[in-house]
């Protein structure tokens, strides 16, 4: 019953949010970007909130009960690290070129608006899809915990409160309400790992599950894998992206990436050391995914377990709202507006832009019912993204010569190479060494690592072959002008733009 009554309490606080940014959203561009004008704290706080999304802290710390601690920590590190990365290398550009999504990056930067809807359809199916599902999954999970009840109606339960909430609100009742739910979450989990520190020291960090040399190696393919796709395939993040796009200007948006990215490496350990624990004091557990939440059931005060259950289930219910609404992002700016009305009346544009919210909720409701299963959706999801979309937007920035034509060379075959390979195999290296070679051949072995190596010599040499046209020429004159920083809001983009 205080599960309950907490969680209630906690509906009508986000509610109460949804409705002051209701009456603050009157379009569609406020719904999806807040008007280009939230803050840094607001930024940093929505950022944080995104990358310790509950559903993904637990998939980590079932891959430390598993794996060991260092593939525990992986997850985590590898999303601080891609903050890191993603604020040096695109947030300025996409805020000075003046993107809507970070679709827009693509469209705008290399002078296609059909390169931008392309690339918005790969991250709408990879984060409004996939990336949704995972984190439905794991939302679910909290629901069930909360509520004791089955899979299914707590899926639907989960999905109808945060659709309803980023319908109402849009992004900006999204990040003001993740500032709490960030603060609220962090506690938990630094609780957690005080609590088990000082009442489980034995079964912590013991050196067979820390053992470094291992990833150096054949054995270290795992960690490699789930670091990697994350630290560098999860720097083009649609939902990472939308927020930096609502940013106050591009100086707001690097600095907040930043200060999330360090937050967020700082406890990337906890999750390997929370498995390792686990591994010891829940043994044979079947879906180790749900650990921490029977730990706070068991161990913690009633009070305190239902506080922690309602702070997951809002870290759960605010990323997986921010991919509703980046997705939303994407097909109203890069489909709707870019290519079936480009005056649309706002009205109309707005309740389109909520509808898709409402599909993608949808979509990632059934795929999360037919799998019921945290990581593999999200990797999925990231993997796709990492083998399509990664050297453009890496290397755009800092390599004028990139041009339109390699853009669209490089997704395709990105794309074609990891369907055929996913549905067959990767050639073989032929290399036997258990050593540094071996860990090579294994990482090579995955399609997303060997899809990169292929994407990244096809938009180079497609490049040199075809070079950039004037247009895109002069968009990369505006995405290193550095006079644009501090212009970013609403009002003072029109300031500028007259």
């Amino acid at each position: 019953m205080l599960n309950i009554i907490i969680f209630s309490l906690y509906l009508i606080f986000i509610y109460y949010i949804g409705y002051k940014g209701y009456k603050r959203v009157n379009t569609a561009e406020d719904l999806i970007v807040a008007g280009w004008s939230m803050p840094l704290s607001v930024v940093t706080g929505s950022l944080v909130a995104a990358l310790l999304a509950a559903p993904f802290f637990f998939a980590a710390v079932g891959s430390g009960y598993t794996s060991g601690g260092f593939e525990g920590s992986a997850t985590m590190g590898g999303l601080g690290t891609c903050m890191i990365l993603g604020a040096l290398i695109w947030t300025k550009p996409l805020r000075r070129l003046k993107g809507w999504t970070l679709a827009d990056y693509y469209g705008l930067r290399y002078g296609s608006k059909k390169l931008g809807a392309y690339t918005g359809v790969v991250m709408a199916i990879a984060f409004g899809v996939f990336n949704a599902a995972a984190l439905t999954v794991g939302g679910t999970y909290i629901i069930q915990q909360l509520l004791q009840i089955d899979f299914v109606p707590a899926a639907l339960l989960f999905v109808s409160l945060t659709a309803l909430y980023s319908v109402i609100g849009g992004l900006w009742a999204v990040a003001y309400t993740e500032i709490v739910q960030g603060a609220l979450a962090v506690a938990g989990i630094v609780g957690i790992t005080i609590f088990i520190l000082f009442y489980y020291p034995d079964v912590t960090f013991n050196p067979e599950w820390w053992n470094i040399s291992e990833l150096f190696n054949k054995a270290g393919a795992e960690f490699w894998t789930l670091y990697l796709v994350l630290a560098l395939g999860d720097i083009p993040a649609v939902d990472l992206g939308q927020r930096v796009a609502a940013a106050k200007s591009p100086k707001v948006a690097q600095r907040s990436m930043i200060i999330a990215g360090t937050i967020i490496i700082a406890i990337s350990w906890i999750p390997g050391m929370l498995g390792e624990a686990f591994k010891t004091i829940y043994p044979g557990s079947t879906n180790p995914e749900t650990l921490m939440l029977a730990f706070a059931q068991g161990y913690f005060p009633p009070l305190l377990a239902a506080i922690f259950l309602t702070a997951m289930a809002a870290m759960g219910m605010s990323t997986v709202a921010a991919c509703y609404v980046a997705t939303s992002g994407i097909v109203t700016k890069n489909i709707y507006l870019d290519f079936i009305n480009r005056n649309p009346d706002p009205k109309k544009l707005l309740k389109f832009s909520r509808l898709i919210i409402i599909l993608s909720a949808l979509l990632g409701l059934v795929l999360a019912v037919s799998f019921q299963k945290v990581i593999d959706l999200a990797y999925l999801a990231w993997d796709i993204v990492f083998v399509t979309i990664f050297w453009p937007i890496v290397l755009g920035p800092f390599w004028k010569r990139v041009s339109t034509p390699a853009v669209w060379a490089s997704i395709s075959v990105g794309l074609v190479y990891y369907i055929i390979t996913s549905l067959t195999h990767v050639p073989s290296l032929t290399i036997q060494s258990e050593g540094f070679l071996g860990l090579l051949n294994e990482l090579w072995q995955a399609p997303v690592f060997s899809g990169v190596v292929i994407t990244g010599i096809t938009i180079v040499i497609v490049s040199l072959i075809i070079p950039p046209s004037q247009h895109v020429l002069e968009m990369h004159k505006i995405e290193k002008d550095k006079t644009l920083d501090n212009v970013g809001s609403k009002e003072e983009l029109k300031e500028h733009s007259n």
